[in-house]
């Protein structure tokens, strides 16, 4: 609706970039794409959770892109993933490969989710266990500094940020 629009920096082509609760940290641009079958979590984020290569369990098959290329992932692990009130363990499968986003959460998990993303309008809603509808809003200058990455280097733009630890109450 027009309500949904008033946060929204319009016109805009921006991809659903959110902020979500991933283990003990607030994980940072992360891809809500529906085209994916499977939930992708980019090494330097793995690293950056504390995690160690020994928590990965191992992957028997590789991941085809778009591109048609395969790109074997180092492994896969299990996390929690928080979203407003609704923890999902999600599979990730981690690969080994530059990335302007740090996790991308695909079909699976949207589905496990029961939502609707809306990119036109940065939002995701889904039913929480008392079926009343929850959202999750985008990050349009998350989303557009994940695009001015593609276009230049990481380090120049100086705006990389993977996880942050949440402070206890």
């Amino acid at each position: 609706s027009d309500k949904d629009l008033e946060r929204i920096y319009c016109p805009h082509n921006d991809a659903l970039v959110v902020t979500l609760r991933i283990k003990d940290y607030d994980g940072k641009r992360i891809l809500i794409d529906q085209g994916s079958s499977c939930e992708i979590m980019y090494y330097e984020t793995f690293k950056q959770l504390k995690l160690k290569d020994k928590d990965l369990a191992p992957v028997v098959s590789p991941l085809i892109g778009f591109n048609s290329m395969p790109e074997w992932p180092v492994g896969k692990i299990i996390l929690p993933v928080r979203t407003g009130s609704i923890t999902k363990q999600v599979e990730f499968w981690v690969l080994k490969v530059p990335s302007t986003y740090n996790i991308i959460l695909g079909r699976t998990w949207l589905h496990a989710m029961r939502s609707v993303r809306l990119t036109y309008h940065q939002v995701m809603r889904f039913p929480n266990e008392a079926r009343v509808i929850e959202e999750a809003f985008g990050d349009q200058i998350m989303s557009k500094q994940g695009f001015v990455t593609i276009n230049g280097s990481r380090a120049a733009k100086g705006f990389v940020q993977m996880v942050e630890k949440r402070e206890s109450n």
